[in-house]
């Protein structure tokens, strides 16, 4: 709690015994897809810790109004997910709300050698993202139909995307910390690693990928409203030299179902982006962790 970890853990069995849990509304149109996404975004908690998932359970909230078979698609895109992450589906629970909601409790486990937390960054450490940003300023364009699913199919197929070989690559070379990138965006969810690291951080803004249509469409302000609301709390933290505003919003954006942000020892940075392509996952070296406190974002 102290740090802000991924999920919560308690031992058991000669190990770490995780904890999490994630629902919310829909990002996409269609019922299949948002399951999927909603899924891998509950699992990927676990794996940011360094965890494998062991067991799911269905959070629902749906109206009586909309048909069941609208429901039963987004169930079943969840389970894809579950099962490709390997865990066992054990239920759930399900509440009528005017509004549909889906996501995942996740019980999962990692041996305490193999744990990791948003703690432990070292000056020196190379930073690496595994998912572009700006996936919430798309949907967000989909919402206001400014875009279709069409246009932007990448980044929602990024989404549903489970950060499993992130996971496993991070597992297998070793790394000094991890989170995944959720709704305090990319700088939030660095400030807090850094911030529980007792480090600071430069980013390379040319080098942190984004979704191509994501930059145009924030500078005429369509973006969620919680990039707004994660600028102004990282207002005093974070410290823009050489790059506009523009560039910048992408970096606040709430992502939901993001990649992992992983702090690795400089000598161990190729080998796990080699092992992030090994393992189907991609990796960009952002930025370096460095002394001092807060972010620098540097063209």
């Amino acid at each position: 709690m102290e740090t802000s970890d991924d999920a919560g853990y308690v031992p058991f069995g000669g190990g770490l015994l995780l904890q999490s849990v994630d629902f919310f509304t829909p990002i996409v149109d269609e019922p299949y897809r948002f399951g999927q996404i909603a899924a891998a975004n509950a699992l990927s908690d676990i794996y940011a810790m360094g965890g494998v998932p062991l067991t799911a359970m269905n959070l629902v909230a749906f109206p009586c109004s909309l048909d069941l078979r609208i429901l039963r698609e987004v169930l079943l895109g969840g389970q894809s997910k579950i099962e490709e992450s390997e865990a066992k589906l054990c239920g759930g629970h399900s509440i009528q709300d005017d509004e549909p909601k889906y996501g995942l409790s996740v019980t999962g486990f990692v041996e305490e050698d193999k744990v990791v937390r948003n703690a432990g960054a070292k000056v020196g450490d190379a930073l690496v993202l595994t998912k572009p940003l700006g996936n919430g300023i798309l949907t967000t364009a989909l919402k206001k139909d400014l875009v279709s699913e069409v246009e932007i199919e990448d980044a929602i197929e990024t989404a549903a995307t489970l950060n499993k070989g992130a996971g496993a690559a991070m597992r297998e070379v070793g790394v000094s910390a991890a989170t995944d990138v959720t709704g305090f965006g990319f700088l939030g969810h660095l400030s807090e690693m850094i911030g529980a690291s007792g480090v600071g951080a430069i980013v390379r803004r040319g080098e942190t990928p984004v979704w191509e249509r994501a930059v145009p469409l924030a500078a005429k302000g369509c973006y969620p409203g919680g990039l707004d609301s994660n600028w102004e709390y990282l207002d005093q933290h974070v410290l823009a030299d050489g790059v506009e505003t523009e560039g910048l919003l992408p970096l606040f954006d709430p992502q939901t179902s993001g990649g992992l942000l992983i702090s690795v020892s400089p000598d161990r940075s190729r080998a796990l982006l080699n092992a992030l392509e090994e393992h189907g996952a991609s990796g960009a070296l952002v930025g370096e962790v460095v002394e001092g406190t807060g972010i620098r974002v540097i063209a």
